[in-house]
């Protein structure tokens, strides 16, 4: 049975075939697109149908991991709240893909995931974290979330919705309260690209994460802008270690590129933590990178199996 993942981002998506024949999952091929600018629903599954057939073909039998931004039921099938688009929520994703491939002739299980949970599935498999049994993998980009291993077993909650990092309240600033989640003062709002973004932009900065982080050092209005999303992550990073005490939290998604993220994060992050976790704490970079959440979608067909 073919298996195939896809990453749904907020500005690109992402698809692979992958191959679990050996020691460690490989990606046979991938394909990035951009997101539709519009985010909406119909366009959505345009596009990922559109990316599925590029491996599936009729006759086929194929199994489709996708990794949403968002909130999903216990069953891996409904959307529940996807912050940073329109139309989506409590929309049966699988079961519309799946339906419209089988009028194509395609017999496809399609299962969801956050796709922070697919990333910590795929670094474990074959990435940062492979090896570890307690691990945090938290996705910088449109937004923020976070994928949980404890015991060597991805953390999914009782309704399917543990590890939402991304909405973890990390402030009280009473401007902070338009989350897309419908809560306020999350690290989300504080942190991510598209919020950090749209303040620049505001500000008469660039608003591309990437340009307001490299003038940080010469723009003082630039690193004005960053000091309170850097503070929020280090606090968020921070409450993780102590709940969790991992042995590594694991950074990725595309605000992770940022030169020297990491170690900026790393000083900051220290001042927070009680003494006896400094010695043990341990940030890394994700070493695969986007390929980490096309192999955690595509791996979910054995790990529904194992819940």
């Amino acid at each position: 049975m073919k298996k195939i993942g896809i990453d749904l981002g907020g500005h690109t998506i992402t698809a692979g075939s992958v191959d679990f024949s050996g020691a460690a999952p490989q990606v046979l091929s991938t394909v990035t697109v951009p997101t539709p600018e519009s985010r909406d629903l119909l366009s959505v599954i345009h596009v990922l149908e559109e990316l599925i057939l590029l491996w599936a073909a009729p006759g086929d039998d194929c199994f489709v991991g996708i990794g949403i931004p968002g909130f999903v039921d216990g069953e891996r099938r409904r959307i529940l709240r996807l912050t940073n688009f329109s139309d989506c929520d409590g929309v049966v994703l699988g079961e519309i893909i799946s339906a419209n491939l089988k009028a194509r002739g395609i017999r496809a299980d399609v299962r969801l995931e956050n796709d922070a949970n697919c990333a910590a599935l795929g670094e474990g498999a074959a990435g940062t974290a492979r090896g570890m049994r307690d691990y945090v993998v938290l996705t910088l980009g449109t937004g923020i979330g976070a994928g949980i291993v404890a015991n060597g077993r991805l953390l999914t909650g009782a309704h399917g919705m543990a590890a939402e990092c991304g909405h973890m309240a990390v402030s009280g600033d009473p401007l902070l309260c338009r989350c897309g989640c419908g809560g306020r003062g999350h690290l989300e709002e504080s942190a991510s690209a598209d919020w950090i973004e749209r303040r620049a932009g505001a500000a008469g900065l660039p608003p591309i994460f990437r340009e307001v982080w490299e003038m940080r050092h010469t723009n003082t209005e630039a690193a004005a802008l960053l000091e309170p999303a850097l503070e929020a992550l280090a606090r968020g990073i921070s409450s993780l270690a102590v709940t969790l005490d991992p042995e590594a939290v694991i950074l990725s998604g595309g605000m992770s590129h940022a030169a020297g993220l990491a170690d900026e994060l790393r000083v900051r992050i220290e001042k927070y933590l009680p003494v006896p976790f400094r010695a043990v704490f341990i940030l890394k970079n994700s070493e695969i990178g986007g390929s980490a959440a096309v192999i955690g979608a595509a791996s979910l067909g054995q790990e529904m199996c194992k819940r």
